[in-house]
């Protein structure tokens, strides 16, 4: 059906966003068997599935209506819960890897064992039913995102060709892996489609080039020995995390930007980096460190979860033993009221492009419903939506002379 256009003109106070609430979410395991969920740093939620000795929280998603989805794997089981209750476990033999809220929906996937242990197959859950299975018997999904309509899916088949879905059919095939130890984390962004993990070199067992991609081409490589774990854009802005073997095989933790080192932590910490997230200004990442035997009083190898802020350490639950995943929720507090303009943002809903009316930008942000920056443009009155998930947007628009305004938009 047609729908018809709407121009939203505004003669309103001009709203000048004078704060932010954020909320950091992180999650991982406690006390070695707890799949836990931490908000601002306070304990949220503890599970524990007593069918299982293991159950951390591997990945977690917020949806719109503040609702917090997390998923862990236990002893052969894989498990979802929200809001701190189990809803559903995918079964025997089970492994979820990721996560992801699109259009009312939850959608987490993984891989299936059959009887025979090496036999695997890729699986996609909709709503804690099995939705889907792709790849051949030997195959692994780790991360799925959404874009225009279409699923992506980032996993290998035939136990080792590294491998982006789209929808049913392979869309990008980046290289071998090793059965499945490469894949990481897909993000659709801008109308683009990037992944980060590793391919299999001939170094040595086990082995990879650390790279980034975008739309199935190497955007960035971060060299051999290197482990790409997690990354998050921001604007035109790429951080990753991971680890890198040095000489010696001494491993260091790293956070890169756009491909060059931003933080490093030696050998003598033992630290591994699992997750990254930008909110605003700040730079959170996070994962384990390892004690490695150098206390007699804890055991070989145990670890404990480390989180980083701007490169700095910030001081958590010391029983937290590892952090696999971030997230944040915002909302907007308090509007400054100042002398009355008259402007205009339209269409609105939009489809493709908003315009914006008597004002001149200096930048404008835009935001998702969970408060995660999407997009930035500078010196321009229109805004390209095209490569935007249908949903409801916030521009943060600044003026040229330091001005803010805020208006919510709906892309369709």
């Amino acid at each position: 059906m047609k729908k018809m256009m709407i121009m939203a003109f505004l003669a309103i106070q001009v709203a000048s966003v004078c704060a932010q609430q954020t909320d950091l979410y992180y999650a991982g395991v406690k006390n070695d068997t707890l799949a836990v969920v931490y908000k601002n740093n306070e304990l949220l939620y503890a599970n524990f599935e007593e069918e299982s000795w293991y159950c951390g929280a591997i990945d977690l998603t917020i949806t719109p209506d503040g609702d917090v989805y997390y998923a862990g794997n236990g002893n052969r089981c894989a498990y979802i819960w929200k809001n701190g209750e189990r809803q559903f476990s995918c079964g025997y033999r089970s492994v979820i890897k990721g996560i992801c809220y699109d259009e009312g929906s939850l959608y987490s996937v993984g891989y299936i064992h059959f009887e025979e242990e090496y036999l695997r197959k890729g699986a996609i859950w909709k709503d804690y039913a099995l939705w889907d299975t792709l790849g051949t018997s030997i195959a692994y999904f780790n991360d799925i995102d959404f874009m225009d309509g279409h699923r992506y899916i980032l996993g290998t088949n035939h136990g080792e060709n590294l491998t982006i879905w789209k929808d049913n059919e392979p869309l990008y095939m980046l290289g071998k892996s090793w059965e499945g130890a490469g894949l990481r984390t897909i993000i659709c962004h801008d109308g683009h489609v990037y992944a980060c993990g590793g391919l299999r070199t001939n170094i040595g067992p086990f082995s990879y080039d650390g790279m980034v991609w975008k739309d199935g081409e190497v955007l960035y490589n971060y060299g051999s020995y290197a482990c790409i774990r997690d990354f998050c854009i921001d604007g035109e802005d790429i951080y990753a995390c991971g680890e890198i073997n040095v000489e010696n095989q001494e491993q260091k933790a790293m956070v890169w930007k756009n491909g060059e080192v931003l933080y490093e932590y030696d050998y003598s910490q033992f630290v591994e980096l699992y997750t990254i997230l930008k909110v605003g200004e700040d730079l959170y990442f996070g994962g384990a460190g390892y004690y490695f035997g150098k206390q007699t009083d804890e055991m070989l190898n145990s670890s404990y979860g480390v989180l980083f802020k701007n490169g700095e350490t910030i001081e958590i639950d010391p029983d937290c033993t590892t952090i696999h995943a971030l997230a944040v929720s915002s909302a907007p507090l308090a509007l400054q009221e100042m002398e009355k303009v008259s402007w205009e943002v339209y269409p609105n809903p939009a489809k493709y492009n908003v315009v914006i009316n008597n004002i001149e930008p200096a930048e404008v942000q835009v935001y998702n419903a969970l408060g995660q920056l999407v997009k930035t443009v500078r010196e321009s009155n229109e805004i390209d939506l095209g490569g935007l998930v249908d949903g409801v947007y916030l521009l943060r628009i600044t003026d040229k002379e330091g001005n803010t305004f805020s208006e919510r938009i709906v892309k369709e």
